[in-house]
């Protein structure tokens, strides 16, 4: 592990490598193998698994990084839809000599560009982790979604300007709005949150990829199977109305999730009781030791309950 310091005041666990001619960060802690390699919502980064990281790093490799434009990862001109982000992560665990294979873990639309690596490069994995993940399917099926979406992609160059305007003048700062609360559990990496805030470079950095959205999921719908790979989904609780978020149809949203188990026969799904959409932030017990039950598997131990539905 390597501490350095990118223009914050805080030290930034992990290290930086090149991918096509721009700076990414991967921070990866603990050994063994198979490698957990995380890829976090959209507009998320590697901070957020900052609960989980350190209990998986006991038991095996485990990989968190920030894709282009988020954390500590330099922005970069181009598509940021499924492809272009499973190439570039391709990219940078060659580079950085992370070897495989790949327990590839995806929160929210990270699951859509965990479908498109899995797709593209067959080879590196070893097992599929789904947290809460997007469909290809949800954006015609979710109530209002596609229509929202339509309206921001409408509005997204005016958006743009003005928040850029704000960062860059300075305005954002001198009215107190340059601050992120952590997520749960991680108020002692405060420093680093605070440190990414309002960054000129970085404004609205998540931005190409929302509008991508729609790209990303037509290209993950490409992947109809992972083949006997074993594939663990991690659902949030449908019936825990101050947790679901009431715009998603929770009752799609549960369909969905449990139709993700058909993409491979070694698959099953938990619930984790009381839980919103940050499932490893609401309940980091659980989504830890499914995790393990899977690890544990690829080295031997007897088979989780493949095919089954429970509630922890």
């Amino acid at each position: 592990m390597v501490s350095l310091w990118r223009g914050a005041r805080a030290p930034v666990a992990g290290a930086f490598y090149h991918v096509d001619g721009r700076q990414m960060h991967l921070y990866c802690s603990g050994a063994g193998s198979p490698t957990v390699v995380v890829e976090a919502g959209l507009g998320s980064d590697w901070l957020g698994w900052q609960v989980v990281q350190p209990v998986l790093s006991k038991l095996t490799r485990i990989c968190t990084y920030d894709r282009s434009g988020l954390g500590w990862s330099e922005p970069r001109p181009g598509p940021r839809d499924a492809e272009a982000i499973a190439r570039q992560l391709h990219k940078l665990l060659r580079n950085a000599r992370v070897e495989g294979p790949f327990v590839l873990t995806g929160h929210s639309a990270g699951g859509l560009y965990v479908r498109e690596y899995a797709r593209e490069f067959p080879a590196d994995v070893a097992g599929i982790i789904f947290v809460d993940s997007a469909s290809p399917q949800q954006i015609d099926e979710l109530p209002g979604f596609r229509a929202q979406y339509e309206a921001d992609k409408r509005n997204a160059a005016r958006e743009l300007w003005s928040d850029r305007l704000r960062v860059w003048s300075g305005w954002e700062r001198l009215s107190g709005h340059c601050r992120e609360t952590p997520g749960k559990g991680l108020q002692a990496l405060s420093p680093l949150y605070e440190a990414k805030a309002c960054r000129p470079r970085y404004v609205d950095g998540e931005l190409g990829e929302y509008l991508d959205f729609a790209v990303s999921a037509r290209e993950a719908a490409r992947l109809i199977s992972f083949g006997n790979k074993p594939l663990l989904i991690l659902s949030r609780d449908p019936k825990n109305r101050k947790t679901s978020d009431p715009d998603t149809g929770s009752s799609i949203w549960d369909r969905e999730q449990e139709g993700l188990k058909s993409l491979s026969p070694a698959s099953w799904r938990v619930i984790a009781r009381r839980s919103g959409h940050k499932i490893f932030q609401d309940r980091p017990e659980v989504v830890t030791a499914e995790i393990a039950r899977l690890i544990e598997y690829l080295r031997g131990d007897p088979a989780p309950p493949f095919g089954s539905t429970v509630t922890k």
